[in-house]
């Protein structure tokens, strides 16, 4: 099997751009059609909102599945969004480090920037119907797996690794890091969303991986829908 031709250019950073246009454009078009024949919310995110939770868990499988695709363009995927092993000890450790900074500088920046407050996520008293209990269950694993997986695949993979080869390691970590903020399209939390992006690149750069990042990720991600559910009483 002939390798892929290298990627340069435009003609690179188009691909690049792909998966993200391909994911906000899903999202876009479903909510679209799906608003004709159900009730979605008007304004901010609701979690017991069925059609909406699925729109948003389908999104992130479209989304791994166009960087997957990116990442054959370019080269050996494996390679290109450094899915490697590495070391367990030190991974823990260093993991356990970038979850602890993380959530402190999280806590340091949200009375500055108040991001999490921006998101306009709807609280309220549970309906308590089936169709709202699955929402809540779909909606965790897509913010706590799904996110955190394709997340890091596209960030701290495919992203991280062609700026690091084109411009540097400190490039990959600050370039994919503001990348990551600008694209939750929420400036408040655009701070605490690129020192996370910037933790998150430091330990990819560390572990030569990006299955550590995964694990922060997902790992932050869960205390945050922990709060949201014990907010939501």
């Amino acid at each position: 099997m002939s390798e892929p031709e290298p990627r340069r250019g435009l003609t690179l950073w188009l691909l690049l751009s792909l998966p993200l246009v391909v994911q906000f454009g899903f999202v876009a078009l479903a909510a679209s059609l799906v608003s004709r024949v159900t009730e979605m919310p008007e304004d901010g995110t609701s979690f017991y909102n069925l059609p909406q939770a699925s729109i948003m868990f389908a999104a992130y499988i479209v989304f791994g599945g166009a960087i997957w695709f990116v990442a054959r363009r370019i080269g050996p995927p494996r390679e290109v969004l450094a899915i490697r092993r590495t070391p367990l000890g030190r991974a823990a450790a260093l993991s356990v480090l970038a979850l602890v900074i993380g959530v402190a500088a999280a806590a340091a920046l949200e009375p500055i920037f108040h991001g999490s407050a921006s998101q306009k996520l709807e609280l309220g008293p549970f309906p308590g119907t089936p169709a709202s209990l699955i929402a809540v269950v779909l909606s965790g694993i897509t913010i706590i797996a799904g996110a955190a997986l394709t997340e890091e695949l596209y960030f701290r993979g495919l992203l991280y690794g062609q700026l690091g080869q084109r411009w540097g390691i400190a490039s990959a970590v600050v370039g994919s890091a503001g990348v990551f903020g600008l694209a939750h399209f929420q400036p408040n939390a655009f701070p605490s969303l690129f020192a996370l992006g910037l933790i998150l690149g430091l330990l990819r750069m560390r572990t030569n991986s990006f299955w550590p990042g995964v694990g922060v990720h997902a790992a932050n991600n869960l205390l945050a829908f922990i709060a949201l559910l014990l907010a939501l009483r």
